[in-house]
C-alpha cells in the first residue's frame, strides 16, 4: 500500500477569516507550504506557527469554528447593523459601567496571553486578585458597627459601587457573555434599565379611568388639571362602591402627581390642537427648515409692514417744543407703520419707510428706495456711518398683505426684472428673516422709549403708553434712521457667524457686484404717477412745467390735441413719459422745456411754487430769478427735515397733484430754456439786452455735472462759478454768447446794473415803468403765454 500524499492534507485558510481553537481565536497572517502563521485577534503582534497536520488534527475537534469572510467589509457591516447600538448610545451611568467591565476583561487576557492564569474557577479568581492589586482596589472591611449612620454599600447593583472589586465568577460572566455576542460591548450592559414594577399598582378598571379623564384636558374649554382631577376623584369613589358590591378589594386612590403623569404622556400636538386653535397649534409645533441658500448679496430681498409698538406724537418737533405741558397733553398721538426692505445674505436695511396705514404706493416708495444710495437720508439724521447699500434685487419676497397682493404694486414690481414671490399666508417661517428683525428693533430700539405698547394688550397692562408718548414723528425717523446705520449695521449678527451686516454687504458685493440700475424710463414707468394731460402747443403742462420736443410735437400735428397718459417722476422731474394709445405699449420720453429741472424733486417744486404763490399777489410780476432764488431756498431748508422726509409718510398721486394744482393757483408758467430774443441796442451803443435768467446755483446741477446758465447749451456755455458764501448775480447779456442767450419773458425786463436776488436776499417785486424813464428798446413779442 502506498504511503498518503502529505500535500493532500494542505488546507487553505480564509485570509478574513476567525478560527476558534488552539484555546484562543485566532486569524491568519501569513501561509506556507509548510503550515500557516496565526495572531490572536485581541493581540495584532502575537503569532504562532501552525502546521497542516496540527491545524488538520485541531479542526476535528468538537469545540474548533471556522468562520470564513468574518473580517470581510460587508460582513462587518451586515453585523454592524444588526448591533446597531454601541457604548455612545447609552446612558452615561451604564456607560462607566460598561468600561468598568472592559478594562478588567482587558487585564485578564494580558495575564493570560503571559500564562499567569487559566481559564478555569481558580485562574479567575488569581486574576482578580492581580488585577485589584494593579488598579490600587482593596475590598472593604466588613463594618460590624451597627450605628453607623453612613455605612458602605454592600451590593455591587448599587450605583455608588461602580469601582467595586468584583468576584471571579462575575469576570467569567462577562467574559463568556463577550465572546458569545461577537465582542459586542453593550452586551455588558447589567439589566439595571428594566428594574423596576412593570405590573403598576392599580387596577385595569383604575387605569382606564386616568387615561379617559387626562385626554379630557385636550379639550377647547382649557380646564385645569385640578379641576378634572376633581371629577376624577367623584368617579373613582363610585368605582370603589361598585367594587365592594361586587365583593372585590377597593384599589388604591391615585394622586394628583400621578394624574399629572397620564396627562403629560398626551400628544402635545394634540393637545395644542384642541385648546389653542390649528392657526396657534400649527405655528407652534410646525416644521423648521434651513430657508432658501442665499449666497450673494441682492438675491433676496423680503418685505412686509410691521406695526410700531411705540405710541409717537402726531405734531412738528420745533412746534412741540414751543407748546405748554396743558397744550401737549390735547395733541393726537398714535402708532405707525414700518414698511422695510432686508438682503437676507448680509441682514443689511435696504429700505423703509414710515406710514399710517398700510398702502400700495407705500410699498412701492420702500421699493424705490432699494435701487439708490440713501448716504444722505443717514447724514441728516446724524449718522457718522454710510448707508451705500443699494442695487436691484433678484428676488422679492413679500406677505399676502393687502399692499403687496394689489395688482398696483406686483404690475411695477415686475416690471423691474424681478421675481415677485407671496409665500401663503399665516407662514411667517417663509419670511424667518424679515420677522426677526422686526423683533430686534422691538427689543433694542422700542424697548428704550416712553410709550411702548409692548406689542400686546397683556404686555401693556395699565401702563397709559398714549398719555406717555414724547417723541414727535420726526425725532423718531431720525432715531430710527440713526439706530439701523450705526447700531445694526455695525453689530456682530449671529446669523452671519459673528460678522457685521456692513462687513458681509462689502465682502459679497466683492465677489458678485449688483446688477446695473435701470435706466430712467424704466424707473419712471415703474414708480412714476400716473397723470392725463391735454396736448398743446407748448407740449404738455404739469404743475406749470411745460414738456415738449420735436418728436412729440410731430406726432400732436398728426393726430391734434388730445388727452394722453402721462407719467411722472416725482424724484426727477426733468422729463415726463408720455403714451398717446391707450391699449399700445409705446412710451414717448418727453423732457423739460426748462433744462434745469432735470433732478429736480417734485416736493421742493410744490414747496417753492407755494410759497411763491402765499407772497405774490400778481404772479405776472414775478421775475426768472426770484423762482430760482426760491427754489435754492426750499433746497436748503428741506435738508433739516430730509430723515422724515425721505422714510416718512409722504406720498403723491394724482389727486395729489390736481389738488395743489387747484390749490396753488398757478398763475405763471416756467419759461423754458430755448425761447430766443431780439436784441436791442442801447444809447452807449452796446448791446444792453439782459439775461433775464442768471447763473443757476452749484445745487441746480446734476450730480457730477458742472453748473451752467440758463437758456445756454451745456457743452459750449461759459462756466461762471460765483464766490463762496457770496450772492448769486445775474449773468448779463454781454457775457453769454448772443446765439444762446435767452428769451425774455412778458415782464419788464431787469437792467444791465440790476442784482438779481442771492441765496440770502429777499426777493424784491418788480419795478413798473414810469413815464419819467427814457424809453427801452421794442422787443418782439414772445409765442410764450401766461396761464390764467
Amino acid at each position: 500500500m502506498a504511503a498518503p500524499n502529505p500535500l493532500a492534507k494542505i488546507t487553505r485558510i480564509d485570509p478574513d477569516a476567525r478560527i476558534h481553537g488552539f484555546g484562543d481565536i485566532w486569524r491568519l497572517r501569513k501561509s506556507t507550504p509548510n503550515g500557516h502563521w496565526l495572531s490572536q485577534v485581541y493581540d495584532p503582534a502575537s503569532k504562532m506557527f501552525v502546521s497542516h497536520l496540527d491545524y488538520n488534527t485541531e479542526a476535528q475537534r468538537t469545540d474548533f469554528v471556522y468562520e470564513p469572510g468574518f473580517f470581510r467589509v460587508d460582513c462587518v457591516l451586515e453585523r454592524s447593523r444588526k448591533h446597531h447600538l454601541s457604548i455612545a448610545h447609552l446612558p452615561k451611568q451604564d456607560q462607566a459601567d460598561v468600561v468598568f467591565k472592559v478594562n478588567w476583561i482587558r487585564e485578564f487576557y494580558k495575564l493570560y496571553r503571559d500564562g499567569t492564569v487559566d481559564r478555569s474557577t481558580k485562574g479567575f479568581d488569581l486574576a482578580v486578585e492581580l488585577i485589584a492589586a494593579n488598579f490600587g482596589l482593596a475590598k472593604p472591611r466588613i463594618n460590624w458597627n451597627v450605628d453607623d449612620p453612613n455605612p458602605p454599600p454592600k451590593k455591587r447593583g448599587c450605583r455608588n459601587n461602580v469601582n467595586a472589586i468584583p468576584s471571579g465568577s462575575s469576570l467569567r460572566r462577562w467574559i463568556e457573555r463577550l465572546e458569545e455576542c461577537d465582542w459586542d460591548l453593550t452586551e455588558l450592559r447589567d439589566g439595571r434599565h428594566n428594574s423596576g414594577n412593570t405590573k403598576g399598582w392599580f387596577s385595569d378598571e383604575t387605569y382606564d379611568l386616568l387615561d379617559k379623564f387626562a385626554h379630557k384636558f385636550a379639550s377647547a374649554k382649557r380646564p385645569t388639571r385640578w379641576e378634572i382631577y376633581g371629577r376624577f376623584e367623584i368617579a373613582f369613589r363610585w368605582q370603589n362602591r361598585r367594587f365592594k358590591r361586587e365583593g372585590r378589594e377597593p384599589d388604591r386612590k391615585p394622586s394628583f402627581s400621578r394624574f399629572c403623569l397620564e396627562v403629560a404622556k398626551l400628544d402635545r400636538f394634540e393637545v395644542d390642537l384642541a385648546r389653542l386653535g390649528r392657526d396657534k397649534a400649527h405655528r407652534k409645533w410646525k416644521i423648521l427648515g434651513i430657508g432658501q441658500d442665499v449666497t450673494h448679496a441682492l438675491e433676496r430681498v423680503e418685505m412686509d409692514f410691521y406695526k410700531v409698538d411705540l405710541h409717537v406724537v402726531f405734531a412738528d418737533t420745533k412746534v412741540w417744543q414751543s407748546l405748554s405741558p396743558r397744550l401737549r397733553e390735547k395733541i393726537e398721538r398714535g402708532s405707525w407703520y414700518l414698511c422695510v426692505a432686508l438682503d437676507v445674505a448680509t441682514r443689511c436695511v435696504l429700505a423703509m419707510k414710515l406710514t399710517q396705514r398700510e398702502d400700495a404706493r407705500v410699498a412701492l416708495e420702500t421699493l424705490r428706495m432699494i435701487y439708490h444710495d440713501k448716504s444722505s437720508i443717514g447724514r441728516a439724521a446724524g449718522a457718522l456711518t454710510l448707508w451705500d447699500q443699494h442695487g436691484p434685487p433678484w428676488e422679492l419676497a413679500t406677505d399676502q398683505g393687502a399692499a403687496f397682493v394689489d395688482a398696483f404694486f406686483q404690475s411695477r414690481a415686475l416690471s423691474l426684472l424681478m421675481d415677485v414671490f407671496n409665500p401663503p399666508a399665516a407662514q411667517p417661517q417663509l419670511r424667518a428673516f424679515i420677522e426677526r428683525f422686526f423683533r430686534t428693533v422691538k427689543e433694542n430700539l422700542l424697548s428704550r422709549f416712553e410709550g411702548n405698547t409692548g406689542g400686546s394688550v397683556a404686555a401693556l397692562g395699565d401702563y397709559p403708553a398714549q398719555l406717555r408718548a414724547v417723541l414727535t414723528v420726526d425725532q423718531f425717523a431720525d432715531l430710527l434712521v440713526r439706530w439701523c446705520v450705526d447700531i445694526y449695521h455695525n453689530r456682530r449678527h449671529a446669523g452671519l457667524g459673528g460678522e457685521t451686516p456692513r462687513d458681509a454687504w462689502l465682502r459679497l458685493t466683492k465677489l458678485l457686484p449688483p446688477r446695473p440700475a435701470p435706466d430712467r424710463e424704466r424707473v419712471r414707468i415703474s414708480f412714476g404717477i400716473d397723470l392725463t394731460r391735454t396736448t398743446r402747443r407748448t407740449g404738455v403742462r404739469v404743475l406749470g412745467l411745460d414738456y415738449s420736443s420735436e418728436q412729440f410735437q410731430a406726432r400732436c400735428r398728426k393726430q391734434g390735441d388730445a388727452e394722453v397718459e402721462v407719467k411722472l417722476d416725482p424724484y426727477n422731474l426733468g422729463a415726463v413719459s408720455v403714451r398717446f394709445d391707450p391699449g399700445s405699449t409705446d412710451w414717448m420720453t418727453v423732457p423739460c422745456r426748462t433744462r434745469f429741472m432735470e433732478g429736480r424733486r417734485l416736493r421742493d417744486w410744490l414747496s417753492a411754487s407755494e410759497d411763491l404763490a402765499r407772497r405774490f399777489d400778481d404772479v405776472a410780476q414775478m421775475r426768472w430769478p426770484i423762482v430760482l432764488a426760491a427754489i435754492e431756498a426750499i433746497e436748503r431748508t428741506h435738508k433739516d427735515a430730509v430723515g422724515i422726509a425721505q422714510i416718512g409718510d409722504e406720498q403723491y398721486d394724482s389727486d395729489a397733484i390736481a389738488f395743489h394744482e387747484r390749490k396753488l393757483r398757478l398763475g405763471f408758467a416756467v419759461p423754458p430754456t430755448d425761447d430766443g430774443i431780439v436784441p436791442g441796442s442801447t444809447p452807449g451803443g452796446a448791446a444792453a439786452s439782459v439775461a433775464r435768467t442768471g447763473t443757476l446755483p452749484t445745487s441746480f446741477a446734476l450730480p457730477g455735472s458742472r453748473s451752467f446758465a440758463a437758456g445756454a447749451p451745456r457743452a459750449t456755455s461759459p462756466v461762471h462759478r460765483p464766490e463762496p458764501h457770496s450772492p448769486i448775480r445775474a449773468t448779463p447779456a454781454a457775457e453769454a454768447p448772443v446765439s444762446d442767450r435767452a428769451a425774455a419773458p412778458p415782464v419788464q425786463p431787469c437792467g444791465p446794473n440790476d442784482q438779481t436776488p442771492g441765496e440770502d436776499a429777499v426777493p424784491q417785486p418788480a419795478r413798473r415803468s414810469d413815464a419819467t424813464e427814457p424809453a427801452r428798446p421794442r422787443r418782439r413779442q414772445s409765442t410764450w403765454k401766461l396761464e390764467k
